[in-house]
């Protein structure tokens, strides 16, 4: 097994909670200069019911400028953020980044996907998530 496979084994980082609204968000992470991290990993859930529902098309719309991503589907199990579906098993769609060479700063990158409408759990809806990403 690859490093990178390694590294994502374990990881449990739910969005949403139930099924998703048009979600758009952004977030801040810190990683290691010259090693791949996970910087996102995408799970949806019925509320009470731990139903996992499918994340779809997930691909990168920018970025980054200075390393590179890679998207794996990973089955883990929720952390205890996600309370009475802590320990249910999933699985999710990862993203990976990896700084360039000795790129040590700050770079960006936007993620796009699809999730099943809170109403109807048949039609998608897109989420948007943008990601700072401060490489030391």
């Amino acid at each position: 097994m690859d490093k990178v496979k390694k590294l994502l084994l374990g990881i449990a980082v739910g969005v949403a909670a139930m099924p998703s609204f048009a979600f758009a968000g952004s977030k801040q992470i810190t990683v290691p200069r010259g090693k791949a991290s996970a910087v996102l990993a995408l799970g949806v859930f019925g509320a009470g019911t731990c139903e996992s529902y499918p994340v779809k098309d997930v691909r990168i719309a920018s970025g980054p400028a200075h390393g590179a991503t890679q998207i794996f589907t990973v089955a883990t199990k929720l952390g205890k953020e996600a309370g009475v579906c802590a320990g249910t098993a999933y699985k999710a769609p990862v993203v990976v980044y990896r700084p360039a060479g000795s790129f040590t700063g700050v770079d960006h990158l936007t993620v796009n996907w699809m999730t099943p409408s809170h109403t109807d759990n048949v039609r998608m809806v897109p989420n948007t998530m943008e990601i700072e990403i401060t490489v030391k």
